[in-house]
């Protein structure tokens, strides 16, 4: 489902988290079995500290989607990866049962998927999501992290590959984890396109009744 700015609230700017070493807290308690081999180790993750990706400031997508990809080249072991997936997960802001329709679902992702996407009145992407999965939350998380807030041409210029050091694996399954992330990545692309497309076509409309 694709919303212009009258129907979608998003935050006024999108915000970067990076993980800091004060401040551990314990982990809640998750119930998606996929997790249960990270809750028996007692996972503790770090707290995130954000800071404002409003472009006036001068975080650009290409250098935020550089220190995604350096902060998951730092982590060489798979079950560290997988951690920090869901630390992104634990920041996600939630999303409404309302929007949990099947417009707006993802196709291809082993587990449910849910994305809405917004053109603000700035003409720069917003993006929400969710997921039934802690570890495909955490993969959604770094996605707009890195997304929420670009220009559209900034969108579709992102490619899988510029992603790949998130790539993550635990008990064989890192085929269906690649495959989710990218699904979502394409998913935002699609509909970032066919807004921008909208928004052309209603330009010409417009200058048509004019002439």
């Amino acid at each position: 489902m694709f919303y212009f700015p009258s129907t979608f609230k998003a935050p006024p700017h999108p915000q970067l988290c990076f993980l800091s070493s004060s401040s551990l807290f314990t982990k809640p308690n998750l119930k998606n079995p996929e997790t249960a081999l990270i809750n028996k180790s007692r996972l503790q993750f770090k707290s995130l500290t954000c800071t404002s990706t409003n472009p006036e400031m001068g975080t650009s997508t290409n250098h935020r989607l550089q220190l995604l990809a350096s902060e998951f080249r730092s982590l060489t072991e798979p079950i560290d990866r997988v951690k920090r997936l869901l630390d992104y997960a634990a920041v996600l802001p939630p999303l409404e049962e309302s929007a949990r329709v099947p417009a707006n679902k993802v196709t291809g992702c082993t587990t449910q998927v849910w994305l809405e996407v917004v053109m603000d009145d700035r003409g720069r992407m917003r993006f929400r999501a969710d997921s039934d999965s802690e570890i495909t939350k955490g993969f959604c998380s770094c996605l707009i992290t890195v997304l929420d807030g670009s220009d559209p041409e900034e969108v579709l210029r992102v490619k899988t590959e510029d992603l790949t050091e998130m790539n993550v694996g635990v008990h064989g399954k890192a085929v269906s984890r690649v495959n989710t992330w990218q699904n979502v990545l394409v998913s935002m692309k699609k509909r970032t396109h066919f807004l921008v497309t909208r928004q052309e076509e209603d330009k010409i409309g417009d200058f048509s009744v004019w002439v």
